[in-house]
């Protein structure tokens, strides 16, 4: 029998592949594949499944269900199949229902189906990452406007030098040759070689500080990133809860108080540490477990070796709170943490004692500390003990109150500064999340998401109907957070901005956020915390998941469209400069300052290395200092198009005026003058890059002048010109002769004179 491995290994992955789910059909369970569920199965959820199609729950027992992949919603969701709910209430509100693709992180539950494929909210995520389109990358639609144009130029450039040339009886051949060596070296050929060395270079950077890019001309687009739309959990914040504020009851004494909130920190916890001190378990019971071992590292060991759990009540969504009997030798103890509304309530007055434990004074006192705590953006737990030496009393009631825990996923520590970057760059921030409106709040102002002293304005998404947006965007403009947000929400937000022209950097890590990524310009999606299905629809993907490494890659795309522009302005001034010299001595009738092949020879050698250097710039130091640039903007602005022209102008000047010295003063025979100006472009190309220096940068520390590569090219091309003008084969080939020593002291004042005149140019302000 003859044994095809592939097809082996092909029918085991699509085994693999299989989805399954566990239905109550005919009064029995069975285990079918998902793709067979209808609505109107039943579905037997337990803990660790994955969701497999949209259902409404009928019973369920503790049931919590990870969301955050669909909704962002950062901890588990409390399920209650006994809520009734409004029809129109937000995705993330509907506690009543479970969703494909979500997972069960507790309990177990009946529900019934009521969508599958398609039909499901991911399918109706799935079909709009389907339909958004994202527009061209501006890049290279900037490119290819600027490449017609040359065409153009260089056209209407060379036609009248070819016309005059006949006219007056040239040579047509050499006339026809030289046109040809004026336009290849009109055209900036290396432009695409330079853009994309300087693109792959901005990736390779960016991939040392944990930024992954998938499409090179993205990085540039950063650079015009004015509009940034933020997640928060995971982004801004460390995507960890943590205990952020503690309010104990004075009743036992400040001491006592604290010494029993840790035991029943511990006591009342399923959450452990493994072997490598990593605590797992529900993210709440973690946080206490950290904080406590935080405290005192050797705690929780003392406490498990005091005490055992007897009886355990889980937390559920209808009594909302947890509590656990324990065992000790001198008797027993109860631990409770909850809701805090719930634990107060269970804090009243003794049986026996007929006094108050709580009264109602101290309970509208506690009830108002907890709103005060939520309203900062806390997710808040109340806790309670109580020491009794009979178990079979009912020791869930006439607790004793320890306090409130206030709990907070906190923001990572570089990112207050790195909104700050953004902020001077003229980068607009908006927190675009899945949690509750004070979160959002509380982390916004712990950032500076908002400047001090300005309200923070937020949009609930229950408030945000898609036809609403084109009715208030003033409202819209001046929202800092939108929460509770739908995928299609998202999705409008994106386009909302780039309509009103901004350029749009999307952040996500559900599959809930990736039809945004997909039509935002630049989707960047989180690779720690991420999901595969946003990876796919970014540009880019955070090996960190941080908010940083977004403002540091905005800064290298902003450097590489700065070197890309210093290129093309140096190499478009070079050539023009090498145009103007031929076309004036044609129309000047003289002979010929540049041959073809000198005219290539400078193209290839002394053009195009000092051009790739400046394309590898480091960036100046105040590059995130400027506000974002315009997309509509072209890669060549008036300013630097003027600059061409007056870089060329001064540098033809300089040459023609040493050229026509050397034939009419010096008497020097043609071949001679030709060296002469050869010589005096070739070295005048070779200094211009410092021309580039901006009018407020320091002479010698600014990018160009530290920039190690553009060094290195400059030495580079001075060898080649050296063994041009020594080697015998090659001065044959360029009609190069032996120059005296005088001639070579004109040839070095003449190519830095421009340097001096562009310098006092720039200090009288009339060039850039």
């Amino acid at each position: 029998m003859f044994w095809n491995h592939r097809s082996c290994v092909q029918w085991k992955h699509k085994s693999l592949d299989k989805v399954f789910a566990l239905v109550i059909r005919d009064g029995r369970t069975k285990k079918i594949e998902a793709r067979e569920l209808v609505p109107g199965d039943v579905l037997a959820l337990e803990a660790g499944d994955v969701v497999p199609a949209d259902a409404r729950l009928m019973s369920l027992a503790h049931l919590e269900v990870n969301e955050s992949a669909l909704t962002g919603e950062s901890v588990p969701v409390v399920k209650n199949a006994d809520e009734v709910l409004d029809a129109d209430i937000v995705l993330g509100d509907r506690v009543n229902m479970v969703f494909k693709g979500t997972a069960v992180s507790g309990g177990n539950a009946r529900a019934i189906v009521t969508n599958t494929g398609a039909n499901t909210e991911m399918g109706a995520i799935s079909k709009m990452v389907d339909q958004a389109q994202k527009e061209e990358i501006p890049l290279n639609i900037k490119l290819n406007v600027f490449s017609k144009k040359l065409i153009w130029l260089t056209i209407l450039i060379i036609i009248p030098f070819v016309v005059v040339g006949l006219t007056r009886g040239n040579d047509a051949y050499l006339m026809i040759e030289t046109a040809i060596a004026l336009a290849v070296a009109a055209i900036p050929e290396g432009l695409p070689i330079v853009a994309t060395i300087s693109l792959a270079r901005g990736t390779l950077k960016l991939a040392k500080s944990n930024v992954i890019v998938k499409k090179l001309a993205a990085v540039e687009t950063l650079g015009e990133t004015n509009v940034i739309l933020t997640d928060k959990t995971g982004t801004l914040t460390e995507n960890r809860l943590k205990v952020e504020k503690l309010e104990l009851a004075n009743t036992q004494g400040n001491e006592a108080a604290f010494s029993n909130f840790l035991t029943t920190a511990l006591l009342c916890n399923n959450a452990f540490m493994d072997e490598s001190g990593q605590s797992i378990g529900d993210p709440v019971e973690t946080a206490l477990l950290k904080y406590v071992h935080s405290y005192d590292n050797s705690l929780i060991e003392r406490t498990s070796a005091i005490w055992s759990e007897v009886d355990e009540k889980p937390f559920d969504s209808v009594s909302r709170y947890m509590m656990s009997l324990q065992k000790g030798k001198d008797g027993y103890f109860v631990a409770v943490k909850g809701s805090p509304t719930e634990v107060l309530d269970l804090c009243g007055y003794t049986d026996d004692e007929k006094h108050s434990v709580l009264d109602q004074k101290m309970h509208k006192y506690w009830v108002n500390k907890t709103g005060e705590l939520a309203r900062d953006g806390l997710k808040v737990l109340g806790f309670a003990y109580k020491q009794l030496n009979d178990p079979t009393d009912d020791y869930a009631q006439s607790l004793t109150f320890i306090g409130l825990a206030g709990f907070l996923d906190p923001p990572r520590a570089e990112v207050k500064q790195s909104i700050l970057e953004s902020q001077e760059a003229g980068i607009k921030i908006v927190m675009v999340t899945g949690d509750h409106p004070e979160t959002a709040k509380a982390i916004a102002r712990q950032v500076n998401l908002v400047p001090e002293g300005v309200a923070v304005n937020v949009i609930h998404g229950k408030d945000l109907s898609i036809e609403s947006f084109d009715e208030n965007q003033e409202i819209i403009d001046q929202t800092h957070i939108f929460s509770r947000v739908t995928p299609e929400q998202k999705l409008k937000l994106v386009s909302y901005f780039q309509n009103k022209g901004f350029v749009v950097a999307m952040t996500g890590d559900g599959v809930n956020d990736a039809p945004a990524l997909k039509k935002s310009d630049i989707g960047i999606a989180m690779g720690i915390e991420g999901t595969q299905v946003a990876e796919e629809a970014a540009d880019m993907v955070l090996q960190d998941d941080s908010f940083a490494s977004i403002v540091k890659a905005i800064k290298q795309g902003r450097i590489i469209f700065e070197n890309i522009k210093n290129f093309i302005i140096y190499l478009l001034s070079c050539n023009l400069t090498e145009v103007m010299v031929v076309a004036i001595a044609a129309f000047s009738n003289v002979s010929s300052p540049l041959l073809p092949l000198q005219i290539l020879f400078l193209n290839i050698v002394t053009d195009v290395f000092p051009a790739l250097a400046l394309g590898m710039g480091a960036g100046g130091h105040d590059i995130m200092k400027h506000r974002s640039r315009n997309m509509n903007e072209p890669i060549l602005n008036h300013k630097n198009w003027a600059a061409i022209v007056i870089y060329s102008g001064v540098m033809t000047l300089s040459i023609m005026t040493l050229f026509y010295y050397s034939i009419f003063y010096l008497e020097h025979d043609a071949v001679t003058s030709n060296n002469i100006a050869f010589f005096t472009l070739a070295f005048a190309q070779l200094w211009h890059p410092f021309n580039l220096i901006g009018r407020r940068d320091h002479l010698i520390r600014n990018e160009i002048v530290q920039n190690k590569y553009l060094w290195s090219a400059i030495l580079f091309c001075v060898g080649l010109l050296a063994a041009a003008y020594a080697m015998p084969a090659l001065n044959e080939v360029l009609q190069l002769t032996s120059l005296s020593l005088d001639v070579w002291t004109y040839i070095m004042i003449a190519s830095m004179l421009p340097l001096v005149i562009i310098k006092i140019l720039k200090e009288m302000k009339w060039v850039g």
